[in-house]
């Protein structure tokens, strides 16, 4: 019987109750933190031909950029936190949002360039999918991507996926990897801290126990157990004739 997936183990955005937990809190998603590492594209946008071809001289490119970046201006996040910038130098990146960079070398640029903008994109934006149905990485085609748009980007969970202990593991500025559990049944989530991924989430999902049989449903399982049983009484006969003719002759 614990084999059984009923409804309950399988609905997204359930009411919450006693059986699935409520998330009180609504959460507002914060903006990506960069880390060392990380591949930054940026783009210095001007009227001035030769301060364009300056400063955006392709850098470096590494096989671990996203094909749309390909072949422009990349930018490795160092061990100390910095990027090595044309004319400024080392810029202190780490720990900021990729709008608080933008802003940091708009300044910079201005004792160089009189009028600018300036274009910061995160280039290694993916996630990682470990489920029963195998592991794969993707890549985030949005800022704020869902955890349902990130498991319908790899196909949705199985029938048998524990959807009751979801977990995510998230790289910290800090270095250290924050491990978030919740239940995704929950209709709650949409208001938690868990609803927005992040680049570099690891989302693993594992089997619920108790699935030895793979029951799809209650009616499943009494066909099983009946069978089962019925099995049983027929062995259990033929054990009795057995013993019968045994014992007549």
């Amino acid at each position: 019987m614990p084999s059984c997936v009923t409804p309950r183990k399988t609905r997204y955005l359930q009411e919450p109750d006693k059986y699935v937990p409520a998330y009180p809190e609504y959460h507002t998603p914060a903006d990506y933190q960069i880390m060392k590492s990380d591949e930054l594209n940026i783009r210095v946008i001007t009227l001035d031909p030769e301060s364009s071809k300056i400063f955006n001289a392709s850098s470096s490119t590494t096989n671990t950029l996203s094909s749309a970046y390909k072949g422009l201006d990349t930018y490795t996040v160092y061990e100390d936190g910095t990027i090595d910038f044309p004319y400024l130098g080392a810029i202190e990146v780490s720990g900021k949002t990729t709008r608080e960079i933008k802003k940091d070398i708009e300044s910079k640029l201005r004792d160089y360039v009189k009028d600018c903008s300036v274009e910061v994109r995160l280039v290694n934006s993916y996630f990682n999918l470990l489920t029963e149905n195998g592991a794969s990485r993707h890549e985030l085609t949005k800022e704020k991507m869902t955890i349902f748009e990130a498991l319908a980007v790899g196909g949705d969970l199985s029938t048998y996926a524990d959807r009751k202990h979801v977990k995510v593991l998230r790289q910290m500025p800090s270095g250290e990897t924050e491990i978030k559990e919740f239940d995704i049944r929950s209709q709650d989530i949409l208001g938690s801290e868990y609803y927005y991924i992040q680049p570099n989430d690891i989302i693993y999902v594992k089997a619920f126990k108790g699935q030895f049989f793979r029951v799809n449903s209650f009616l499943t399982a009494i066909g099983i157990t009946s069978t089962t049983i019925s099995f049983g009484l027929l062995v259990w006969s033929i054990v009795n004739l057995c013993k019968g003719l045994a014992g007549g002759q």
